[in-house]
């Protein structure tokens, strides 16, 4: 992990600003400092791995920056991912109840965290009923999540399915430009590099993207929007109606 950064605490109100954690924001301001006495402000980097399955770890993070994946792994050592989570969100949620991670955490697009060990927020949970009821409704729209994404795999297109990941990443980026290699988008989908690159080329021939030396690049919203399946509009559509904190 590289050296930790100064820590700056969430604002009280208002809208999401850089550098801030979204579960946090949603605290009375003395629960939020009460919470960031325990963490300390760490960065991470792209493919670095934050948790990996099975392993013992010492640290639950709550996203300030960046992108991570949470991915499973199969017997034959193949991953997919099932979940991405950027800073409306924490990590290492399992570990809080004692539980080993089935899932490992990679970083996708390089960020800050506020790392806490999972025991002082079992302690801050229990004495902080908000808290708790935070982290619930993060799970709740969490496994949600998850489970329209597993829907997708199974029933729409590499390209329905493409379209919709490079929309969400850029929307948690708030950039129209990805740094993302075939490999690495194959990964995320569950398709091997070529099923990747035919998906990427199909949305290129559209006018959708622009796919070179690892980088994507939206060139016209409207047209990807158009491409990905209802599960990015259903997706938009409960992050609006939840005040924009669905995972």
């Amino acid at each position: 992990m590289p050296p930790q950064t100064q820590l700056t605490p969430p604002a009280p109100s208002g809208e999401l600003a850089p550098g801030q954690n979204g579960l946090l924001t949603r605290l009375p301001h003395d629960m939020q400092q009460q919470t960031l006495k325990h963490c300390t402000r760490v960065a991470f980097a792209a493919h670095e791995t934050l948790i990996a399955a099975g392993d013992p770890s010492e640290w639950t993070y709550l996203l300030c920056s960046g992108l991570v994946s949470l991915q499973m792994m199969t017997e034959d050592a193949a991953t997919v991912e099932v979940a991405l989570i950027g800073r409306e969100g924490l990590v290492g949620l399992t570990l809080v109840n004692d539980q080993e991670s089935t899932n490992s955490v990679i970083g996708i697009v390089a960020g800050e965290a506020l790392r806490i060990r999972p025991a002082a927020l079992q302690a801050e949970c229990e004495r902080n009923p908000a808290l708790q009821r935070v982290l619930l409704q993060y799970s709740q729209a969490l496994i949600a999540d998850v489970a329209q994404g597993s829907t997708c795999h199974r029933f729409h297109t590499a390209r329905q399915r493409l379209a919709r990941w490079l929309l969400i990443v850029s929307d948690r980026t708030q950039s129209p430009r990805i740094d993302m290699t075939q490999a690495r988008l194959g990964q995320a989908l569950g398709l091997q590099r070529t099923g990747a690159t035919a998906a990427s080329l199909a949305l290129q021939d559209l006018g959708a993207i622009k796919a070179r030396h690892g980088r994507i690049t939206i060139l016209d919203r409207r047209r990807m929007e158009a491409a990905a399946c209802q599960c990015y509009r259903s997706r938009s559509s409960r992050s609006a109606g939840n005040g924009g904190r669905v995972v």
